[in-house]
């Protein structure tokens, strides 16, 4: 494996990371404190109303401090806390106190839908193991409607698709509205055997009347709403006991398929399988899934790209985002070693059969492990593989800070023992990261190095190749500057990962200062930027780009902003722009202006609106405009339309349009049932895709799907070729104690 020109460089940055990294994180220290309480023997029912006796009994936590629009004010209306606990569960209670007159938005009734946060909703935030990183977070507005998710390193990962299985309730008073939340101990990945324990917890209030947000623990705005390292603690909780918690989700589903190149005997298709996860030891936990299931997955929405590089899209199947922290290193959407949507999927999106997997991951003590293994079979000449990725990470200090190494491989084989094709051998991606936080926690500094070998192979086929990122972050109160530095030789090949652009060095400068004025503006954003891009070799100039950001917020949650960006960008050999329209290799100069202007997200409807326009697009004009439009139409109807459209204008070829087209139509009589009207128009590959979907949540973790999909090809404006896919699932979760 040939050396990089600036491996001494970046050997020398990444040592001194990894030493410096031991000295501890400032987590501030005086965080707000509660004492948790036994619930006792008088069983609590989840109805929102806390009127049970341990509720009075339980201490309240009070003095709850505007973030939004005026960091640091007294909010106009009190919010309390308080905590109970059992052997199995952590118990929350909110109290939320109304103005005069006032009752609470109470539009959105759907699960793990972003617009829960634009009703009235209180979010409670845990950081279960106290790692000052990892943010487990539960939501449930004024409606009823829940919505949970992971976030990663205190913001950098933010994961609404992770799924776990809690209680909730609310109840809406003349002068209050209550919010009351159950949640399992193995939602939050705990054992009894840690005896008494502490728990990172915030709770944060969205006011939609104020267009505010009010935390119990003050988070300063530039750390982001999700810093585990600014959450309060709360003392003396007891969770677990006898035995080994495992849930058990067995599924059965069938489906009718009917198209073109679909035989006969293939069209009704029937298969069960199901999961299992359990706790092995204090913290340590075994999951295994045998033929998995991926049709309830949402549709991905309708993209353009009329770059020459691949855009990253989001992992949503279950099986992979459990434990996800575990295994989370690089830089995200740029540079990852283990990217779970090459498992299962090809590079088009479609599904592989994948035949089962088994994973652990836990913490023990300082240290933090993962280890996947998957076995996918043979599809459309590709080979089956077994795919293992693994992961270990050691906190330093506090924890916040941390070194880690990865260990990521796919071998591919056939079943009647013949050899894959060459270029289908066995692959690995090896590497180590490391993250230091200091100075207050103000500065950040991430460091990751990764190579990559395929078995066998020769010259290019080799697969060897490496790659090396370095960023580093300040978050003071006005100047936000960051610097990242990245380098990914040509030969680097992820088979199970995610490089963006391979055979490039790459350094970004951006330096934001923020002002937070009091009166009609929350914040007043002015960023230069620049960034340079080389081969890897760092002979030739591919990207050159210097840029200048102006956004204003409005305290009632208005925002506008200007993009100014002077942009150079060299393209090796020609490529194809869409099918059939091919750019130029070449060096294009030009300027890149973008505007938008969005209305408050607490407004109902609301109207997003962008548009760019570039002279610099590979030695022609683009333009490209964009809008959003979301409406609740009452509590049962809500509404998602966008388009991105985009005209381009090459001197080679005749202008043309493309387009993506995303309709969503979701219709929620209640919390628990849900029927989606989705369209997805890809102008691009000229495709669409349409489907409704029931489901049903009749239990906590368990699910009923009824599904119609229909794909169909237009290359020439009229249809050409149809699928059409009616799919019925059930699932069930059952909760056991062995």
């Amino acid at each position: 494996m040939r050396a990089p020109p600036c491996s001494a460089w970046t050997l020398a940055l990444f040592i001194l990371v990894l030493s410096i990294a031991t000295r501890p994180a400032l987590v501030r220290a005086d965080p707000p404190r509660l004492l948790a309480l036994p619930r006792g023997d008088a069983a609590l029912t989840i109805d929102g109303a806390l009127d049970e006796p341990a509720w009075a009994q339980a201490e309240p936590g009070t003095g709850f401090v505007e973030r939004t629009p005026h960091p640091g004010a007294a909010p106009p209306v009190p919010t309390s806390v308080r905590v109970l606990y059992d052997h199995g569960a952590l118990y929350v209670g909110v109290e939320l106190g109304l103005a005069e007159g006032e009752t609470p938005r109470a539009l959105c009734m759907t699960r793990d839908s972003d617009a829960i946060w634009n009703d009235d909703a209180v979010s409670v935030k845990i950081d279960a193991r106290q790692d000052h990183r990892t943010t487990l977070g539960f939501v449930v507005s004024a409606s009823g409607a829940q919505l949970d998710y992971l976030v990663l390193d205190n913001g950098r990962a933010f994961r609404r698709e992770f799924d776990m299985v809690w209680e909730s309730a609310v109840r809406i008073e003349r002068t209050r509205w209550t919010a009351e939340f159950r949640i399992p101990s193995t939602a939050l990945g705990l054992s009894a055997d840690a005896g008494e324990r502490a728990l990172g917890l915030n709770v944060s209030r969205d006011h939609n009347r104020f267009a505010s947000t009010y935390d119990w623990s003050p988070m300063p705005p530039e750390f982001g709403p999700f810093s585990a390292l600014h959450y309060g603690v709360v003392d003396g909780v007891r969770i677990g006991g006898g035995g080994t918690p495992v849930a058990v989700t067995p599924y059965s589903l069938g489906e009718l398929v009917e198209s073109e190149t679909t035989a006969p005997t293939e069209r009704l298709r029937g298969r069960a399988g199901g999961e299992i996860l359990a706790r092995l030891d204090a913290d340590v936990w075994a999951e295994a899934t045998l033929q998995p299931d991926f049709a309830q997955v949402d549709l991905d929405d309708a993209l353009v790209n009329l770059d020459r590089f691949p855009l990253f899209y989001p992992e949503r199947r279950p099986f992979f985002l459990n434990g996800l922290d575990a295994f989370d290193a690089g830089v995200p959407e740029t540079l990852v070693p283990f990217y779970s949507r090459r498992v299962g999927l090809d590079a088009r999106g479609r599904s592989v059969p994948v035949l089962g997997g088994v994973k652990l991951y836990g913490r023990q003590g300082p240290l933090s492990f993962g280890v996947l293994d998957v076995l996918t079979d043979e599809a459309d000449g590709q080979p089956a593989a077994n795919v293992v990725a693994s992961r270990a990470r050691v906190g330093l200090g506090s924890g916040a800070s941390y070194v880690g190494a990865f260990l990521v491989s796919r071998q591919p084989f056939r079943w009647d023992g013949s050899a894959p094709q060459d270029g289908q051998a066995l692959h690995a991606t090896v590497g180590a990261d490391g993250l230091l936080r200091t100075a207050g926690d103000r500065l950040e500094i991430y460091a990751f190095a990764a190579g990559t070998a395929r078995d066998g192979g020769e010259g290019a086929a080799s697969g060897e190749g490496v790659a090396a990122a370095t960023t580093a972050r300040w978050r003071g109160r006005e100047w936000q500057p960051s610097l990242t530095g990245l380098w990914v030789e040509r030969s680097f090949a992820p088979d199970v990962g995610f490089a963006r652009r391979p055979g490039a060095a790459r350094l970004a400068l951006e330096s934001p200062f923020v002002a937070r004025p009091s009166g009609a503006l929350r914040a007043l954003v002015l960023s230069p930027g620049g960034e340079v891009q080389a081969d890897d070799g760092l002979d030739q100039l591919l990207f050159l780009r210097g840029s200048l950001t102006a956004s204003v917020e409005g305290t009632g949650g208005w925002f506008a902003s200007f993009v100014g960006r002077y942009v150079e960008d060299t393209v090796a050999q020609d490529f194809e722009v869409v099918p059939g329209v091919t750019a130029l290799a070449g060096t294009y100069r030009g300027v890149q202006i973008d505007v938008l202007a969005a209305t408050p997200t607490a407004w109902n409807p609301t109207l997003s609106v962008s548009y760019r326009v570039s002279n610099a697009y590979f030695g022609g004009l683009l333009h490209n405009p964009y809008a959003r439009f979301v409406a609740n139409l009452g509590a049962w109807v809500f509404l998602d339309l966008r388009a991105d459209v985009y005209r381009v204008e090459l001197r080679q070829v005749p202008a043309f349009w493309t387009y993506g087209l995303n309709a969503l139509v979701r219709v929620t009589p209640t919390t628990a049932v849900q029927v989606d009207l989705v369209g997805r128009l890809d102008g691009e590959n000229r495709r669409a895709v349409g489907m409704a979907r029931l489901r049903y949540r009749y239990a906590p973790g368990s699910d009923f799907f009824l599904v119609w999909r229909t794909d169909a090809a237009y290359p020439d404006g009229m249809p050409t070729s149809f699928s059409h896919q009616l799919t019925l699932k059930m699932s069930a979760r059952f909760d056991l104690r062995l």
